[in-house]
């Protein structure tokens, strides 16, 4: 196990810059995920940091020797894939074992360490059956095992879960979760899903055009993001918006949106943007709940969607469309009309020109007109 360290590193295709110089320190034995949209950059630094692309600029280490011109065989990390790239004509045994035959390393050990893993992963009654006799979960498990018994400094996962049906992913992700408590193994993930990244990571880093936007705990994005990238980007679904600008009028602070109404603020509240700002207002769609006529936002159900203890309403209120997530089951229909308020304490500001989180405490509503 080692940590990892990227130093202003940058990658470069010709004149199209991919990775714009990113400054990311983690630590050993923790489980970071590497998350954000399409071609934002996530494989391609996972990739740099295994030695499979260059580095166009910047330093690279991991355990605190520096990694740029050392070659991927020699970096001493396993990464799993997400098409398994596991040998075909090769049975479960001699795919986990084959890294450590090709390093020479004593047959009385290489048994040893592909019954450990097997054991780890449930894979002992599997061992002698070639992988196109196993399940996708089962494919994947083997790709595991063949990193686990290479002990290496640090485990790369390339969306390993991108290729499985809806309830494997979340059978794997507790899996491969469970797996690094107990090898607390310093470990990289890639994935585009954001719930991955939620339920996975000690930490995440979210990118977006080869930049971080943000890098902490799961709960610190979700609570605090710094930005309205992550705030869209983290949370399923993600957060509603609304667009206007701050007044103070006769002691009275409000957000004035759509043709004229109001959402009164806080008076008392401490550092609330500026008279005349133009800002953008922030709630996650478990804080926007019912309320009575005049307290909150009138909108239109546009759309309901149940899963069974979770009801998600799909409003629009002066043409601001947003999403109310609903535990308890509600006596009402698409075209209804519906008040709905966020939480006085779960409101977050944005800068509407930057995107920017505005430092301000959160502000209690009061009215809306």
């Amino acid at each position: 196990m080692s940590s990892v360290t990227l130093s202003n590193i940058k990658k470069s295709y010709g004149d199209v810059s991919v990775i714009q110089g990113i400054d990311l320190a983690i630590n050993n034995g923790e489980f970071i995920v590497l998350v954000g949209p399409s071609g934002c950059g996530k494989s391609t630094l996972l990739r740099m940091i295994a030695g499979l692309e260059s580095i166009s600029g910047g330093t690279l280490s991991i355990g605190g020797d520096p990694m740029n011109d050392v070659h991927a065989r020699d970096r001493d990390i396993a990464m799993v894939f997400q098409s398994y790239a596991l040998y075909p004509h090769m049975s479960v045994r001699d795919n986990i074992a084959f890294a450590l035959k090709m390093r020479g390393v004593d047959p009385a050990r290489i048994e040893r360490e592909v019954a450990n893993a097997a054991e780890i992963l449930s894979l002992g009654h599997l061992l002698d059956r070639l992988p196109r006799e196993l399940s996708g979960g089962q494919r994947q498990r083997v790709a595991m095992g063949r990193a686990i018994v290479r002990h290496p400094k640090v485990f790369l996962f390339d969306e390993p879960l991108s290729n499985l049906d809806a309830k494997l992913r979340v059978q794997m992700r507790v899996e491969i979760r469970e797996l690094h408590q107990r090898l607390q193994a310093t470990s990289v993930f890639v994935t585009h899903d954001q719930v991955e990244a939620m339920t996975m990571a000690d930490r995440i880093v979210l990118l977006n055009d080869g930049v971080i936007q943000q890098f902490g705990t799961p709960l610190e994005l979700y609570d605090y993001p710094c930005n309205r990238f992550v705030a869209a980007f983290i949370g399923s679904p993600g957060m509603n918006f609304v667009d206007g600008t701050i007044e103070h009028e006769e002691g009275i602070a409000a957000l004035s949106y759509g043709d004229g109404r109001r959402i009164e603020l806080n008076p008392e509240m401490a550092r609330l943007p500026a008279a005349g700002q133009a800002v953008t207002l922030g709630f996650r769609p478990e804080h926007l709940q019912p309320c009575a006529k005049g307290q909150g936002f009138e909108t239109l159900i546009t759309s309901i969607e149940t899963t069974g203890f979770e009801n998600y309403l799909y409003c629009e209120a002066q043409g601001v469309r947003m999403c109310a997530l609903q535990f308890e089951r509600l006596d009402c229909r698409v075209g209804d009309s519906i008040h709905l308020r966020p939480a006085a304490d779960k409101l977050h500001f944005f800068d509407q020109v930057t995107g920017l989180r505005l430092e301000s405490e959160a502000p209690l509503m009061r009215t809306a007109s």
